[in-house]
């Protein structure tokens, strides 16, 4: 009996659910993926994507969990238990099988940019079905939602359907505005990756559509999520707006606009330097949370046609009907600012 049959009889003894009524998933690879019926414990091996379990009402079903997601202060407030769930997924990407494996998972969540995983094979051998979803654009964020939730199961599918129609809602807003702009009314926006201020994130990813939704253009003129750029580039893309992306967020904003080489770039020049808010994940990424980036970037880059946008309104209804969360007035402003609860 090879360890796929094990685990598929063992399945059987505690759940008593035959191996007959499993159910399948293709997934972003182009695979089909067998899962159980009903799934009760889930890895998620993809950092932003914890806060989408969370939001569709999965997290109770979290057994394992990544380095990075563990250290997201908003999601440690916002649902504790994630701080005992055992990281077998590093910064870097690689598990420590024996703790996925001794976790018993149903299921492993992961994301998919055209390269699979270094540890599938290893996971697949011991019989775990792996999910990968695509990582590569808000369209693909959309999907990843409805993905996980069709893996969590009935009731997280309904609430990927409200949340993916909320965001498509909150995308026609924005664009309703920003999509009659000129080129010359759209700023150039720079957003930083990292600690490191010169790492950029550039064209054909999920930065650039949020930028290009609220009404922007993106200044780094390379492809990919943090790309290292020296200051020179900068200084020639000149970017009318500066967005600090990652932690620590503050510290960086204010390496930037206490630096002189720096002083003569547009948006240094005008002040018009922001810290990129942050809660359960971060909202410029491929969380949950992205379906507020559009709102909070739109309003950002132009506060004058976004005057009626009620962001902490909508902030605070977001967080109570997806994180079952209510939000004081300080946490808001926490989260807006990037800074730990």
């Amino acid at each position: 009996m090879n360890r796929r049959s094990f685990l598929a009889g063992a399945a059987w003894a505690l759940t008593g659910i035959p191996a007959a009524a499993a159910r399948q998933i293709v997934d972003a690879a182009g695979r089909r993926v067998s899962l159980p019926a009903r799934v009760a414990r889930v890895a998620d091996a993809w950092h932003a994507n914890n806060s989408m379990v969370l939001a569709l009402g999965g997290a109770d079903k979290l057994v394992v969990t990544t380095v990075q997601a563990q250290r997201q202060p908003w999601l440690r407030r916002l649902y504790p238990r994630i701080a005992r769930i055992p990281a077998a997924f590093n910064a870097a990407g690689d598990v420590n099988v024996e703790t996925l494996i001794g976790a018993q998972p149903d299921v492993v969540l992961m994301a998919y940019a055209g390269a699979l995983p270094r540890w599938l094979g290893a996971v697949t051998d011991y019989g775990l079905p792996v999910v990968l979803m695509p990582n590569s654009s808000l369209a693909d964020l959309q999907t990843t939602a409805r993905m996980t939730g069709d893996a969590l199961g009935e009731r997280a599918s309904l609430l990927a359907d409200r949340f993916v129609q909320e965001f498509a809602a909150n995308i026609r807003r924005v664009t309703a505005v920003t999509g009659r702009l000129s080129p010359g009314e759209r700023p150039r926006v720079l957003h930083t990756a990292s600690a490191g201020i010169l790492t950029v994130d550039g064209r054909r990813t999920v930065i650039d559509d949020w930028i290009v939704i609220a009404g922007g253009i993106n200044a780094a003129e390379v492809s990919g999520y943090q790309r290292p750029v020296t200051l020179e580039q900068v200084a020639l893309w000149n970017p009318d707006v500066i967005i600090v992306g990652s932690a620590p967020n503050q510290q960086s904003r204010r390496a930037i606009l206490g630096d002189p080489r720096w002083s003569e770039i547009n948006a240094v020049r005008s002040g018009r330097v922001y810290v990129n808010p942050s809660g359960a994940y971060l909202w410029d990424r491929h969380g949950a949370e992205a379906a507020l980036q559009v709102l909070w970037a739109a309003g950002t880059l132009h506060p004058r046609l976004f005057a009626d946008l009620d962001l902490k309104g909508e902030t605070e209804r977001f967080y109570a009907r997806y994180f079952h969360y209510r939000l004081t007035d300080d946490e808001y402003r926490s989260i807006l600012n990037a800074t730990e609860p």
